[in-house]
């Protein structure tokens, strides 16, 4: 288990945001980004999306859904 226990939550917050950008920014049909249409009105393909790319990073450098939490 971790020593600092204001780091477990920070971590868990911000895997939770990286889980809720995934859901919402995924391609439409055509390969734009619903979640960048949606949020902010702009045309943005998917591969381009910013915050997708970030969410991405996230779940690749800590684990998202997937991780386990150490006992």
């Amino acid at each position: 288990m971790n020593a600092e226990p204001d780091e477990d939550a920070a971590l868990a917050r911000t895997l939770a945001a990286a889980d809720a950008v995934l859901r919402q920014h995924v391609p439409d049909a055509d390969g734009w980004c619903l979640g960048c249409s949606a949020l902010w009105g702009r045309l943005v393909l998917i591969e381009q999306c910013t915050q997708r790319r970030w969410a991405a990073a996230v779940h690749a450098g800590y684990g998202g859904e997937r991780r386990t939490s150490p006992e």
